[in-house]
């Protein structure tokens, strides 16, 4: 900003830095400027306007700062952040194809952390891609089945297609299968995640949660193992004799 003041506005180094700080300005211009940093929407804060408050008001940064953060939780959660990364002048329904996607993954593969999450994103956001190539190829081909077919009709003889036509068919076939091979393999990652990660939690003498199972056991003194235990208990080892019954935890 400072630069911005010197070379566009022509003012000294010294003018240039208290504008650029925001010392120049009155009680009420100082005032009005924060108001207008504190209501802007999160994308159209600048580092500027960060730098404004931490001259003015220090404690105001803070807060200014937690609401970006915030923000940004919420775009990444409801999966704006993902849809935007696939948008060039996207329309609204765009968008809300997008969501429909990930909403119907989500339905499906509730994920239990962030990783599972940013999984499901991504086969949300390679099926989008599969579905939009899909479509362009499509297009491409079915024009130029038209264009040849109004040619043998004007001129009873057909031509064959341009290499540059060709070509472009087959790009949009190659990515039709690239975007479709990347949501397959990102969904076996996230079954495979989801399959490996069982846990154990011990949670008292009462109750044992192996992966998927909850073991509910009573205590009758030091004995052997029950069979229906896991042999690999994740370094548990019971020290008295459990008697235990299995039912599934509700997830």
């Amino acid at each position: 900003m400072s630069g911005f003041y010197r070379g566009q506005m022509h003012l000294s180094a010294g003018e240039a830095d208290r504008a650029a700080r925001g010392l120049d300005q009155t009680p009420d211009e100082a005032l009005a400027d924060l108001d207008r940093i504190r209501e802007r929407p999160p994308d159209q804060v600048t580092w500027g306007d960060l730098q404004r408050l931490v001259n003015v008001d220090p404690d105001a940064i803070v807060a200014a700062w937690a609401q970006l953060k915030a923000a940004a939780r919420g775009e990444l959660a409801s999966g704006h952040r993902t849809a935007r990364a696939l948008e060039w002048q996207g329309r609204p329904l765009d968008r809300a194809r997008f969501l429909a996607i990930r909403a119907s993954f989500l339905d499906s593969t509730p994920p239990q952390n962030g990783i599972e999450a940013a999984l499901v994103d991504t086969a949300a956001q390679a099926f989008s891609d599969y579905l939009q190539w899909s479509e362009k190829g499509h297009m491409q081909a079915g024009s130029e089945i038209a264009s040849e077919r109004d040619t043998l009709e004007r001129h009873g003889s057909w031509s064959p297609a341009r290499l540059s036509t060709a070509e472009a068919i087959e790009q949009s076939s190659k990515m039709v299968e690239r975007a479709h091979t990347r949501f397959l393999r990102t969904v076996k990652m996230l079954h495979d995640l989801q399959r490996t990660s069982a846990s154990i939690f011990v949670g008292g003498d009462a109750q044992i949660n192996v992966g998927q199972q909850q073991v509910n056991v009573a205590s009758h003194g030091r004995g052997r193992r029950p069979e229906n235990l896991p042999k690999s208990s994740g370094g548990v080892r019971p020290r008295r004799k459990i008697v235990a019954s299995h039912r599934p935890i509700a997830r």
